[in-house]
């Protein structure tokens, strides 16, 4: 046997091993038992610093389960399935935070987040469009809920400076009907293609309230009120000139 070769050996074997735990140590820190500033017993603990963090499956390390990155707008982990596909995203970009789930399709099912500091839920339907989204809007804190069939908004629920609002909508955008509450009004508007309010049933009338039936262009043609006098039913022409009213009311 050969005892200097053995030596060499043994302390190239040392270097590699002292090179290989100073890479560790970049990453890697051991920090033993303390006691705090107040005199409380601290326990050991392990400090570990990368930029990719890879939690693999125990018995097949090619698998990736979980995936935890630094990058220069913020954090991002990765909880992933059997498949190998992200199941919860959880990331930070520009100090605005995100949380997504993913379904077996890849596509988000669900999202919560902050847009310019302000919370937003989603739910997703097939192909990853929109089916449900509630936010919260502006310094006042006003909540918004929207229903969608696939993506294209059906109903919006809303707060508002004066009260609440409920709109049916179609696929331009625009609202096919709304409901409004304020203090002293409750009022249901059923509006046209072209924005028209068609029917307009409010309780701001004379003495109580009134029902309004509308032309295409938005005029009304009658109007159906109670004054204090009693029930009444005015027509009215094109010109907005009223032609009758029941029951037959004295001027005076």
């Amino acid at each position: 046997m050969n005892t200097d070769i053995e030596i060499n050996a043994l302390k190239q074997e040392v270097a590699r091993l002292r090179r290989e735990m100073d890479e560790y140590r970049q990453f890697i820190r051991y920090n033993p038992a303390s006691r705090t500033d107040d005199d409380q017993p601290e326990a050991a603990y392990i400090t570990i610093r990368c930029a990719i963090f890879q939690l693999a499956h125990p018995s097949d390390p090619s698998r990736s389960q979980v995936n935890i990155m630094g990058g220069p707008n913020g954090g991002f982990v990765s909880v992933m399935g059997k498949d190998e596909k992200s199941r919860i995203v959880m990331n930070v970009e520009n100090d605005e935070p995100s949380l997504s789930l993913m379904g077996k399709d890849n596509q988000y099912k669900a999202s919560l987040r902050l847009e310019q500091g302000e919370p937003w839920f989603e739910l997703y339907g097939n192909e990853g469009k929109v089916g449900v989204q509630l936010r919260v809007v502006g310094e006042a804190g006003r909540g918004q809920v929207g229903v969608c069939e696939s993506g294209k908004a059906r109903a919006v629920m809303k707060a508002t400076e004066l009260g609440g609002v409920l709109s049916a909508v179609h696929d331009d955008g625009h609202p096919r009907i709304t409901m409004n509450s304020t203090e002293s009004n409750g009022e249901l508007c059923a509006v046209t293609p072209d924005m028209k309010i068609g029917v307009r049933i409010a309780a701001d009338g004379m003495d109580g309230g009134y029902i309004t039936i509308n032309r295409a262009n938005g005029n009304a043609g009658v109007i159906l009120s109670n004054t204090p006098l009693g029930g009444t039913v005015i027509v009215l022409d094109q010109q907005n000139n009223i032609t009758g009213h029941l029951p037959m009311i004295p001027e005076e």
